[in-house]
């Protein structure tokens, strides 16, 4: 009797063993919880600002965003490079942003993005064309928002009108 209780008992203990190998215990410790960090710029308060507004509830501490005083949207004349070549060119103004892409005619176009100055009187940005030369521009604007003077890269003419009026002179400035 003794070796049948042997062999129960061993059977049995190979049971648990089994068990326990097969079944998902986990001793590891809980997941921490993730935290979430959020960074807030503090530019100015009463107390960093003794002389702020401490009425916070006023129309006169909202941001103030400037207005475009010019549209240059619209189809134009453009002559640019040193032989003065003339172009067609449709700009697109958005708020500030001014892009414009024209075709020189041999397959290849000049796009010109740039940024018009809050006093509206100029547009400073870069060319590029599918040539692969780049470079810097200058746009004066007149008066009468006609026309321009101005230069690529400091040196090289570049002006241009409404499609009604004539060529500005002098094209370079």
């Amino acid at each position: 009797m003794n070796n049948r209780i042997s062999k129960v008992m061993i059977t049995l203990l190979l049971v648990l063993f089994t068990l326990a190998c097969t079944l998902p215990f986990n001793f590891a410790p809980a997941p921490e919880s993730e935290e979430t960090i959020v960074y807030v710029e503090i530019t100015s308060t009463p107390e960093m600002d003794e002389s702020a507004d401490t009425d916070m509830g006023t129309d006169e501490d909202a941001e103030v965003t400037p207005t475009v005083s010019i549209n240059l949207d619209g189809p134009w004349t453009i002559w640019q490079g040193s032989s003065e070549q003339q172009l067609s060119i449709d700009f697109l103004q958005q708020g500030y942003e001014l892009i414009g892409n024209a075709a020189t005619g041999d397959g290849h176009s000049i796009l010109f993005k740039g940024t018009v100055g809050q006093d509206g009187k100029s547009v400073t940005g870069t060319w590029e064309s599918t040539t692969g030369t780049s470079g810097n521009f200058l746009m004066d604007i007149n008066d009468t928002l006609s026309g321009f003077s101005g230069n690529l890269g400091g040196g090289v003419p570049f002006c241009g009108t409404r499609t009604e009026t004539s060529k500005p002179y002098p094209c370079l400035k």
